[in-house]
Order: structure tokens, then C-alpha cells, then sequence
């Protein structure tokens, strides 16, 4: 069966991935930019939105294989990845095995490439969280997955704005219907994912964005993703959370737009 995909528009290729435990209609927001000379390919990943999952696998490296495979079988040529929270992971995952000629830039999300924090590493979870305590959360996601799936929505916006346009309520459905058991392994596959040493050998350009507001990363990690990356520019929305692409997406759509026609 073909992945459920959204294509949309010609020109240069976005390909959106989406974050843990969502799919590709948060990505609705964007659709103008396939009106401005761009071509959006938003898949749902694997156990995600309307894909099944890949077996049992639950690993980014199932992922991106995954991936790998659709940007072949589209034959795509200087296509930029645009990638949110573990859709970032994921597009980091991919450029780890190398460069290719299919992609010109990444825009990395709101996402911190280890999310894990220790003592020579602050840049993860805004709350501070270690490696026990991130897979310490898995397994209680797992037997209380309907409890998480509010809690999850709502650290998504920035504290305050959220509620008026229904953003926490559909994210809150669209998180309870998925598998506990598959969205507890992609976690504990997140966690133990580090790509710091791949930030720094990145074969493309790199734009970071952060949510000023974000609940769950400090914008300090877009900025030390740009310094660290050979091609890197950061760039902070101040009044966004974790979300920036549904919370201000015309700003949003205008900066991914200036990359990618910079490329």
C-alpha cells in the first residue's frame, strides 16, 4: 500500500515530516507556500495519521529507511527537508548516512538533536530530563497513553494562546488514537538518538527554528546548532511555542520560504 501522503504544488520540493505521535495535517497551515512556487510532499510516517506501522519496527533507523525509499521513488533533486520535533530527528537520522544529490537544505523545528540532558549537555529537554527519566516516561505513556495525550497537545503551544482556535483540542484526538505501545518505542528510539556529531558535518545548509515560547526546548539549541553546523542560521519566533508552523504560520511559511529560495 502507498504511504499516505499530501502533494501539493510544483517548484522546488518542501518535504514536511511531522512530529512524534501527529501527522501530516498539522502541516495544513502551509498549504499557501504551494502557491508561491513550492512543491509540499507531506507524508504521515509510519504507525502515524492514516500509515501503518513498518512491522514492529519503532526505531528512527526503520524511519528513515522509510524515508530514504520515498524520496527515491520520487526522484526528487534539491528538495529541502523540513523537519519538526521528531521529524527533525528523523531528517538528521537520513543526513547521517551521507550527503545526497536529492536534498539542498534542512530546516530543523524546534528540536534539539539530543533530547536528552547530563551534565555536559543542556540543550534537551527544557525540563532538564536525563536519559532514566525520558525512558522512565515511556514506559508511563504506555500504560496511561489517554492521561499523556492532553498533557502532549498542550506542550506543544505556547502557554496562553493555544485553546482559542481548537489546536490543543484536535492535536489531543489526533494523539489518543495512536497505538500506546508503537508511540512508547518511536520514544524510547528518540531518546536514545544523539546527532550532535552529525549537526556538525551537516552536507547542506541548516536553518534552526525555535519557538521563543516553546515549552519543551530552549531556543539556546537552535543557536548552537547553527554555530555548530558547517552551514548553519538559527532564527527564534518569539512568541511561539513548540509549534511555531500552526501557531504563526504565515511568519513561519515567510522564513522557510527565504531559505529555501536562498539555497
Amino acid at each position: 500500500m502507498a504511504p499516505a501522503l499530501t502533494d501539493i504544488g510544483t517548484g522546488r520540493t518542501l518535504v514536511l515530516l511531522h512530529g512524534w505521535a501527529v501527522d501530516r495535517s498539522f502541516f495544513t497551515r502551509q498549504a499557501p507556500l504551494a502557491e508561491q512556487g513550492y512543491r509540499l510532499l507531506a507524508p504521515d510516517l509510519p504507525g502515524h495519521g492514516e500509515r501503518a506501522a513498518i512491522g514492529g519496527a519503532t526505531t528512527m533507523a526503520a524511519l528513515a529507511d522509510d524515508l530514504r525509499n520515498m524520496l527515491a521513488a520520487e526522484r526528487l533533486d534539491g528538495a529541502v527537508l523540513v523537519g519538526w520535533s521528531m521529524g527533525a530527528m528523523l531528517a538528521l537520522e537520513l543526513l547521517a548516512r551521507g550527503p545526497s544529490p536529492a536534498l539542498a537544505g534542512l530546516v530543523i523545528v524546534d528540536m534539539s538533536p539530543r533530547i536528552a540532558n547530563d551534565a555536559h549537555w543542556r540543550h534537551g529537554l527544557a525540563g532538564g530530563q536525563d536519559f532514566d527519566a525520558t525512558h522512565a516516561a515511556a514506559d508511563r505513556m504506555h500504560r496511561h497513553w489517554a492521561d499523556y495525550a492532553g498533557r502532549i497537545a498542550r506542550s506543544m503551544f505556547a502557554e496562553g494562546g493555544e485553546e482559542d482556535d481548537g489546536l490543543v483540542a484536535d492535536a489531543t484526538t489526533r494523539i489518543a488514537a495512536r497505538d500506546p505501545a508503537l508511540m512508547a518505542g518511536y520514544w524510547r528510539s528518540l531518546v536514545e538518538a544523539d546527532h550532535r556529531a552529525t549537526v556538525a558535518r551537516l552536507p547542506v545548509p541548516v536553518l534552526a527554528i525555535a519557538g521563543g515560547r516553546s515549552r519543551l526546548y530552549r531556543s539556546g539549541v537552535a543557536t548552537w546548532i547553527a554555530a555548530t553546523a558547517p552551514h548553519g542560521h538559527a532564527v527564534t519566533m518569539p512568541d511561539a511555542g513548540h509549534a511555531p508552523h500552526l501557531e504563526q504560520p504565515d511568519a513561519f511559511n515567510a522564513i522557510v520560504a527565504r531559505f529555501a529560495a536562498g539555497l
